[in-house]
C-alpha cells in the first residue's frame, strides 16, 4: 500500500502469521486516529480468523513508531478525546487478541511507540533501536503511554526516562526485560515471525483462554484472579476434551 497523510496499517500473511505494519514512514510511523482505528479492525480480523495462529507488529522503513500524532486531532477537546479513544481502543484490541502478539522493533520506538511494545507479548529489537518516553523534551508528559507502560518499568526507571527524556539503547531495554531478543536489523522481522509461530501446534482455544486470563487478571485482586483462573481451567479442560477440527 502507498503511504497517505493519515497513514494506514498494512496487513499481510506469511505461513499462518499475520504481519501488521504501521505504514506512515514519512512521519516516523506516528499513529493517527485513522491508523489506530484501522489497527483495531485488523486485530479483530486476526482474532476471529482461526487460520492465523500468531501476529507480528512492526513499522515500515527504519523506524518502528515515534508516538501518536496528536496534532492531527485538531484543537478541539472533542477531537482530542476521539484521538485518545482510538488509541485506547487499539490497546484493548491487543489484549483480547487471543493469539501471540510479537513486536518486531525495526527502529526507534518512542512515546506511543514504546507503549505499543508494552502491549505485545514478546519483542525482538534491532541492535540500533532506541526506546523511550521523550515527551517532556517537547513540553508534554506521556499520559496515554503511562497507563500502558507503568507496569512494565520500575518506578525509578519510569520517572528517569520521563523527567530526563532519556532513551534506552537495545541492550538496556533487554536488561530491563522490555524486549526478549536483540538481533541485527535485517533479522528482526524474521525472528519475530518465528516467535509468533511458537504456539502453532498448540490447541488455539487453550492458548486464547490462557492469554485472555493473563490480561484479564493483571489488575484483579488475588481472590478475583483465582476465581477467574478456576473457570478458565474448566474451559481449557473442556477444549482439551474436544480438540478443534
Amino acid at each position: 500500500m502507498h503511504d497517505t497523510p493519515a497513514g494506514t496499517v498494512e496487513v499481510r500473511r506469511q505461513d499462518g502469521i499475520a504481519i501488521l505494519t504501521l505504514t506512515r514512514p514519512a512521519a516516523n510511523n506516528r499513529i493517527t486516529r485513522q491508523m489506530a482505528e484501522t489497527g483495531v479492525a485488523a486485530l479483530e480480523e486476526v482474532r476471529i480468523d482461526r487460520s492465523i495462529t500468531g501476529c507480528v507488529l512492526t513499522g515500515e522503513g527504519n523506524v518502528f513508531c515515534t508516538g501518536g500524532d496528536y496534532r492531527g486531532a485538531g484543537s478541539s477537546s472533542a477531537g482530542r478525546l476521539e484521538f485518545a479513544r482510538a488509541h485506547n481502543d487499539l490497546a484493548q484490541a491487543t489484549s483480547r487478541l487471543g493469539k501471540p502478539l510479537v513486536a518486531a522493533i525495526n527502529g526507534d520506538a518512542h512515546a506511543g511507540g514504546f507503549s505499543l511494545i508494552a502491549l505485545c507479548d514478546l519483542a525482538v529489537c534491532a541492535e540500533d533501536a532506541t526506546l523511550g518516553l521523550p515527551e517532556a523534551a517537547h513540553g508534554l508528559f506521556p499520559l496515554l503511554a503511562l497507563a500502558i507502560v507503568k507496569d512494565s518499568l520500575p518506578q525509578k526507571v519510569f520517572f528517569e526516562l520521563v523527567y530526563r527524556a532519556r532513551l534506552l539503547n537495545a541492550s538496556e531495554a533487554r536488561s530491563l526485560h522490555l524486549v526478549n531478543e536483540v538481533v541485527p536489523k535485517s533479522r528482526v522481522l524474521e525472528r519475530a515471525i518465528e516467535l509468533a509461530a511458537s504456539t502453532r501446534h498448540a490447541n488455539p482455544d487453550i492458548i486464547s483462554i490462557g492469554r485472555d486470563l493473563y490480561y484479564d487478571t493483571r489488575c484483579a485482586t488475588p481472590h478475583d484472579a483465582n476465581e477467574r483462573a478456576r473457570f478458565a481451567l474448566v474451559a481449557a479442560l473442556k477444549a482439551l476434551d474436544e480438540p478443534p477440527a
